[in-house]
């Protein structure tokens, strides 16, 4: 998830599906799966925010882009990579270069041909610095793609060319175990130089100024509108796996107004919230998704003031905090969902060991620093501050505004104060441009955000906490868990189980030291018609793909 260090409140944008369901008379198109499809495949899908850009440069959640952008791959179930406008691709021995061959009957939704230089573009513009883009970062393994960032050298330096209409070539600095999986995010598809240009800063700020590489593409929506329309590409390469003929797009009114729509038919899927919850678990539509994003509390180690910064930067401290919090407390308390507590930073069922399928998570090897023990909690605090010499620590943990956050966070404070006598924590919540803003300029204590894998790989939750990444907003620096880190970005072997222990040493130093203090997995519940078929549901990336989406009789 990825990586770009999004400040991500409790409620992630998730998506819910409404449609009404015709009579299917004498419908006989079977569909890909079971059933029969109805005659109706209009759907109508509710998100909890509205879409600013359709810019991928520039976009910050690519789940609203999947169905209507496609770049080389396409993440079908449980992450399988799928190819997308590659028909095929060869990788050198060394594992550092591929050659991608596109397809030839790949066309962008207003007829043109796609080609390898328009890969070439679009990976270019969004490395370069000028064009401001927030998951550059993605991009580094490639070829020169750090040094472009830092404005070190030309985005024409970038390890991509075009060897000719329809083959790609990528170079790499080193073996990425996971770049296929990568480069199913919606950031590495093509975009079009001449539409790019001629629209100029209004680039993607309507359905009406950008074309589409993906199986739908939008004909009605503008910047920041309540909804917005996309129809079949009918162009697109694979057109004849594309069922729905209308896929509209609407913002959420409210729970409550999402939970009586689904129950008089006219809404195929809700995510629940709070009391509905525990209401509605013996439904037999009821069913959980856990994704690959982590809550935790982000400690400012260089905070201005100077007494919390000793404070901070002390272990037992930190550790005393980590130990002093029940998650299951927290979880029933303040989230009422299905949230998962934590066995380290990354996230459980994010990537398994490819030769005994164990889930790193669970061979995370210092998962007892994340969890509640309030005796190892009083005995660490107690050294912290007889090591500082206080008997009193004031510390302001900072949040979003939205309910569950705040909610969150007083439970928080309250089983610190609780346990940890001497201290207090003042909450302070803030809507985003002010929160960005706090953080940004490091006025905070403590942070309560969250981090969401952008690819199924621990690296992708591990490297945000490097010196060096600019999505370690409180600055921790540990000497030997970023050369944990650099090796395996600097990796030139393409031995997996090597890099595997690797990344459970540098995961394990991260949670002994407690850089970050994980809190919970986040888990949401919803209610689904098994109508809607052919929905791909993925635990990180692009969590939800309504490419092959269908209505069954």
């Amino acid at each position: 998830m990825k990586t770009t260090f999004k400040l991500i409140s409790v409620m992630l944008a998730t998506l819910f599906l409404s449609g009404c369901q015709q009579s299917l008379s004498n419908s006989k198109q079977t569909s890909d799966n079971k059933g029969v499809m109805s005659r109706n495949q209009n759907v109508t899908v509710v998100e909890q925010t509205r879409l600013n850009t359709v810019d991928i440069s520039k976009v910050n959640s690519f789940n609203k882009l999947r169905s209507s952008t496609e770049g080389l791959f396409r993440l079908g179930n449980n992450g399988r990579v799928n190819n997308g406008l590659a028909q095929s691709y060869h990788i050198s021995k060394d594992a550092k270069t591929y050659t991608f061959q596109l397809r030839n009957n790949a066309r962008w939704s207003n007829g043109q041909p796609i080609t390898a230089t328009d890969f070439v573009y679009s990976w270019q513009r969004s490395v370069n610095p000028q064009t401001k883009s927030v998951n550059a970062n993605l991009f580094d393994g490639i070829k020169n793609a750090d040094k472009i960032r830092k404005g070190e050298l030309p985005a024409s330096r970038l390890g991509v060319k075009a060897l000719s209409t329809h083959n790609l070539q990528v170079k790499l600095n080193h073996p990425m175990v996971y770049f296929e999986s990568l480069l199913a995010y919606p950031l590495f598809a093509p975009q079009h130089r001449a539409t790019v240009q001629r629209y100029g800063s209004q680039y993607g700020a309507s359905a009406d100024q950008q074309i589409y590489s993906g199986p739908f593409k939008l004909v009605k929506w503008h910047a920041n509108s309540a909804s917005r329309t996309l129809v079949p590409n009918p162009y697109y390469w694979d057109k004849s796996h594309v069922y729905l003929k209308r896929l509209t797009i609407v913002t959420s009114k409210s729970p409550s107004q999402d939970l009586r729509d689904y129950r008089s038919g006219k809404v195929a899927e809700i995510q629940l919230i709070g009391k509905q919850i525990p209401e509605n678990k013996n439904n037999p539509d009821y069913i959980v998704r856990p994704f690959s994003l982590m809550r935790i509390i982000a400690y400012n180690f260089s905070t201005s003031n100077t007494a919390n910064k000793k404070l901070i930067n002390n272990r037992n401290a930190r550790l005393a905090i980590s130990h002093a919090i029940s998650r299951r407390r927290l979880i029933d308390q303040a989230l009422q969902n299905a949230s998962l507590p934590p066995k380290g930073f990354v996230t459980a069922g994010l990537s398994k060991n490819n030769l005994n399928h164990s889930d790193f998570a669970n061979q995370q090897e210092a998962s007892s620093y994340v969890k509640g023990n309030n005796k190892t909690a009083a005995h660490e605090w107690a050294a912290a501050k007889r090591q500082l010499h206080v008997s009193t620590a004031k510390l302001t943990l900072i949040t979003a505004n939205d309910a569950v956050s705040v909610r969150v966070a007083n439970n928080l404070k309250t089983q610190l104060e609780n346990h940890l006598p001497g201290l207090t924590i003042h909450t302070v919540s803030l809507d985003s441009n002010h929160l960005n803003n706090r953080v940004t300029n490091g006025q905070f204590d403590l942070l309560l955000t969250g981090w969401g894998a952008d690819y199924p790989d621990p690296l992708s939750f591990l490297q945000v906490m490097t010196s060096n990444s600019r999505h370690n907003y409180g600055h921790w620096h540990d000497a030997t868990y970023d050369r944990l880190v650099n090796t395996l970005n600097n990796n030139q072997s393409t031995d997996n189980q090597l890099r595997w222990q690797q990344m459970l040493n540098a995961e394990k130093r991260l949670t002994e030291q407690q850089g970050v203090t994980p809190l919970y997995q986040q888990a949401d519940s919803f209610l689904t018609n098994p109508k809607l078929n052919g929905v791909v549901h993925n635990i990180s990336g692009v969590v939800e793909d309504y490419k092959s989406a269908y209505w069954v009789k």
